[in-house]
């Protein structure tokens, strides 16, 4: 009885990775097999971006964005008809789309929600509204983290663009550098799926110093680094941890 039931288990272990569903790669067979929601779950807006137009360049679509045309052009299955408008899906490839689109959006929302949170967080912050950072982003300034954690976030976000952040696959950013001639100091904010980093990095001396001599009051300053992590979480931004190094 042992034996079979130990059997059975190495069968099991054996068999269980086929029947999970595989992250779509391709979509060489969109016209005739309907796509699964968890194999497209783990993929970012580009990559489903891709699936959904190589849906229309199987069917031998022609597009308008010159790296789309260039890249399926590139495919030896393309052969582009020249004329959109007699081009028409099957009902598979119709779901197919719908879904993929659907799964656009949700992306696409939680961009946007990370966002919005990051400037109603902003807005708390310039206004000292400790109370409401506490309730609504579990957000308190650590006496340990020195009287600096306040002002250095202040000036991470007048730096900083929140309109101006754009993504590449799964991560978006925008950094500003600044030397004032004396230092560079890097203000950040990148985000990686649901995670959100902001970034006070006091980094080395301007490119203007050549030497730490008597022309410059720069004697090997300490650099150091503050890093304040967020996760998004059942729809909401949530303070993770302050990370001090140097």
């Amino acid at each position: 009885m042992m034996k079979n039931t130990i059997l059975i288990s190495l069968i099991l272990m054996l068999f269980a990775p086929f029947h999970k569903a595989q992250t779509l790669k391709n979509c060489s067979d969109c016209a005739t097999r309907l796509i699964k929601p968890e194999q497209i779950s783990e993929l970012n807006l580009e990559e489903i971006r891709i699936l959904t137009n190589e849906i229309y360049a199987r069917n031998g679509y022609e597009f308008e964005n010159g790296r789309f045309q260039e890249y399926f052009e590139s495919k030896p299955w393309y052969s582009n008809k020249k004329n959109n408008k007699s081009i028409s899906l099957n009902a598979i490839e119709k779901q197919n789309t719908t879904l993929l689109q659907s799964r656009t959006k949700i992306l696409k929302a939680e961009k946007d929600l990370i966002i919005n949170q990051l400037k109603s967080f902003k807005a708390l912050v310039l206004a000292d509204k400790t109370n409401e950072l506490k309730t609504q982003f579990n957000f308190t300034y650590n006496p340990q983290d020195g009287k600096e954690n306040s002002k250095l976030l202040k000036e991470v976000f007048s730096k900083i663009n929140l309109d101006d952040v754009n993504y590449y696959k799964n991560k978006g950013l925008h950094s500003v550098k600044v030397d004032n001639g004396f230092v560079q100091i890097l203000y950040e904010v990148s985000l990686e799926d649901q995670s959100v980093n902001l970034y006070y990095n006091y980094m080395t001396h301007s490119k203007i110093i050549e030497g730490f001599d008597e022309f410059s009051d720069y004697h090997s300053e300490t650099e150091f680094m503050y890093n304040w992590q967020f996760e998004l979480k059942n729809k909401r931004l949530e303070f993770i941890r302050l990370v001090i190094a140097g």
